[in-house]
């Protein structure tokens, strides 16, 4: 039996942790989105070291994912 293991990419893996860090601190900003979108921006680029134009390409991308499940002021 073969069994193949694919590791998730690099973009894929900092995609989902900016995905779960706008879930986990979307409580801190309920007025001002734009506050959370560069909070989990900044956090990508100095906690894991994600270059500023990835980190925000990311970001926006966990943003719109989770936009189209529900929107992150409910």
């Amino acid at each position: 039996m073969n069994n193949t293991h694919f590791a998730p990419d690099y973009r894929t893996c900092m995609q989902d942790a900016a995905h779960a860090y706008l879930l986990r601190h979307r409580a801190e900003y309920l007025v001002d989105s734009d506050r959370l979108f560069i909070s989990a921006e900044r956090h990508l680029i100095v906690a894991l070291e994600v270059p500023a134009s990835l980190a925000a390409k990311l970001v926006h991308l966990a943003w719109t994912d989770i936009q189209q499940v529900e929107p992150l002021s409910a």
